[in-house]
C-alpha cells in the first residue's frame, strides 16, 4: 500500500498549446506537446535523498482526425509501468480522458490496471488571471469491489506567478504553482491525508521541479535531470539486468 501511495503522490497531468499568445496565457511554459510526436523521456531525481528512486516519464503526443492528445507513462526504478494518462489538448487547457495506475501483483503474480473515475477532468489550465485562480482535478479508483475500497485524489492547483529555476547551470524563466492535495481512502470509514506542495514549469521544457510536504518526516522533492529518447531508457534497463547485445 505504501508503494501505491507513492505512485499517487507522483501523479503528473501536464501539457501546453504554444499557439496561444494572450497576456494571461502560460501554455509556453508547459511540455511542448507539438514537438513530442516521437516521444521523449523526462528523468527526475531526488534533490536531497540519494536513496530515493528516480522517476521516468515518457511523454508522447498523438494526433487523430478529430483531436490532439498528450500522454504520459510513468516507469518506476525497476522500469515497470506504474501509471498512464491521456488528455485532450483544447484551446484553454487539457481535458483528462483516461488515467490508470498499475495494481501490484496478487498471490499469482498478476498485475492489473485500475482506471480512474474522472470526477473533475480539468488536468491543466493554459489561461490564468492572477494568484487567486484555483484549478481542481479529482480522480477516484475502486481498489477492491468486495468489500468496497476506494481511493480519491483531489488536487487544487493555484497559480503563484512567475519565477526562475536553475536547470543544468542555466537560469530559466518559470511559472510557479502551489498545490493542496488530499488522498482519501474509504474502507468502512474514511482515512484522509492532506498535504501541500509547489511546482516549477520552465518555458519550452515543462516541469523542472516539484516538492510535496507529506509530513515532517516525508518530503518528495524532485528536479529534472535529463530529457532523452526511449532508446536510452531501454539501455538503462538493459544495464541493470546485465544485458548486452
Amino acid at each position: 500500500m505504501k508503494k501505491l501511495l507513492f505512485v499517487l503522490l507522483t501523479m503528473l497531468i501536464l501539457g501546453c498549446d504554444p499557439d496561444s499568445k494572450s497576456d494571461t496565457n502560460i501554455s509556453g511554459y508547459y511540455f511542448p506537446v507539438k514537438d513530442l510526436m516521437e516521444g521523449m523521456v523526462y528523468e527526475y531525481q531526488s534533490v536531497n535523498d540519494k536513496n530515493a528512486p528516480p522517476e521516468y516519464w515518457y511523454h508522447k503526443s498523438v494526433e487523430t482526425d478529430s483531436a490532439f492528445y498528450f500522454t504520459g507513462t510513468y516507469y518506476d526504478e525497476q522500469f515497470v509501468v506504474r501509471q498512464f494518462f491521456r488528455a485532450e489538448v483544447v484551446s484553454n487547457g487539457l481535458l483528462l480522458q483516461d488515467q490508470f495506475i498499475t495494481a501490484f501483483e496478487d498471490s499469482t503474480g498478476v498485475q492489473s490496471q485500475l482506471h480512474a473515475e474522472i470526477k473533475y477532468g480539468n488536468a491543466f489550465p493554459f489561461d490564468v488571471e492572477d494568484s487567486t485562480s484555483v484549478f481542481l482535478m479529482q480522480l477516484k479508483w475502486v481498489m477492491q469491489e468486495d468489500p468496497l475500497i476506494t481511493t480519491t485524489l483531489t488536487r487544487n492547483r493555484r497559480f503563484a506567478g512567475k519565477t526562475t529555476y536553475n536547470y543544468n547551470g542555466t537560469e530559466l524563466p518559470c511559472v510557479e504553482f502551489k498545490l493542496v492535495e488530499e488522498v482519501d481512502n474509504e474502507e468502512v470509514g474514511h482515512l484522509s491525508k492532506e498535504y501541500t506542495g509547489k511546482e516549477y514549469y520552465a518555458k519550452g521544457i515543462g516541469l523542472v521541479y516539484y516538492k510535496k510536504q507529506i509530513d515532517d518526516n516525508f518530503v518528495l522533492e524532485y528536479e529534472l535531470k535529463g530529457i532523452y529518447t526511449m532508446d536510452k531508457l531501454e539501455d538503462k534497463f538493459n544495464a541493470t539486468i546485465g544485458y548486452n547485445e
